[in-house]
C-alpha cells in the first residue's frame, strides 16, 4: 500500500494553474493572501468535522459531546476513560433504565471513591453492588409500608459516610440525583437514601431488627432524597 500524499493546499495550487503575469508583484501577493485564508477555512472545517466524535481531534469537544449523548462524566474520570464510553453510547443506552445499566452508570461516577450501592425494588428483587463493581441479584422481604398501589418504586441504599456532619448541598443534591433521573426507567418512582455506618434504618439490611442496636438512630445519620417529584 502506497503512503497517501499530502494535500495540496490552495495557495500552492493558486499559485501553479494562474497565468505568468499573476504570478509576480502585487498580483501574487494578493493571490498568496486569497490562498492563506482558504486553507484556514479548510483546516477550520476539518477540525469542526474531527470534533463531533470524541478522542479524534481535541478534548474541548468532550463535554459537549457528553451532553448530547447523554453520558455524565463521572467526578474523577479522565479524558481517556470518558471518550471510550462516549464511543460505546448507543449500547449503553440500549440497557436504559435497567438496575444494571443505572448500577453502572453510578460506579462509574463516583470512581474511584466508591461505596456500596443497594438497588432495591418494591417487588422485593434487590441488587447489591460493591465498591469493585460487582452486582449480586437476590430477593429480600422488605417493604417501607403497605401502598401497594405504588409498586414500580424501588430505592437504592448509599453506604457512605459523607453526609454524616451535614446535609448534601444544592450542587450535591443535583449531583446524587443525576444519575438515577436520567437511567431510571419511565414510570418507577424512586428514592436515595444515604445512610453512614452504624445507621439504623427499619428492618434493613434484612436481619437487621428494630433498634437491636441501641437507641434508635443514636449510631449513624440517615438522610433521604425524593428521585422524582411524587414517591
Amino acid at each position: 500500500m502506497t503512503a497517501l500524499e499530502p494535500a495540496e493546499t490552495f495557495r500552492d495550487r493558486l499559485r501553479k494553474r494562474v497565468a505568468p503575469w499573476l504570478q509576480r508583484g502585487n498580483n501574487e501577493k494578493l493571490l498568496y493572501t486569497l490562498g492563506v485564508h482558504l486553507d484556514a477555512f479548510g483546516d477550520a472545517l476539518i477540525a469542526a468535522v474531527k470534533l463531533r466524535f470524541p478522542g479524534l481531534y481535541s478534548s474541548e469537544s468532550i463535554p459537549y459531546i457528553g451532553r448530547e449523548r447523554r453520558i455524565p462524566r463521572g467526578l474523577s474520570e479522565g479524558d481517556a476513560a470518558y471518550v471510550e464510553r462516549l464511543r460505546r453510547w448507543r449500547i449503553d443506552h440500549r440497557r436504559r433504565g435497567g438496575p444494571y445499566a443505572m448500577l453502572a452508570q453510578l460506579w462509574t461516577h463516583y470512581a474511584p471513591n466508591n461505596f456500596p450501592i443497594d438497588l432495591v425494588y418494591y417487588s422485593g428483587r434487590r441488587f447489591l453492588m460493591d465498591v469493585a463493581g460487582n452486582v449480586e441479584r437476590t430477593t429480600v422481604a422488605w417493604w417501607p409500608d403497605s401502598n401497594a398501589a405504588k409498586w414500580a418504586r424501588w430505592w437504592l441504599f448509599y453506604q457512605t459516610d459523607q453526609w454524616v456532619s451535614d446535609e448534601p448541598t444544592a450542587a450535591e443534591r443535583e449531583d446524587l440525583l443525576l444519575i438515577p433521573r436520567q437511567w431510571n426507567a419511565a414510570h418507577p418512582l424512586g428514592s436515595i437514601v444515604l445512610y453512614s455506618s452504624g445507621s439504623e434504618l427499619w428492618n434493613y439490611p434484612p436481619g437487621h431488627e428494630w433498634n437491636e442496636g441501641g437507641v434508635w438512630n443514636t449510631a449513624g445519620v440517615v438522610r433521604f432524597l425524593n428521585v422524582d417529584d411524587e414517591v
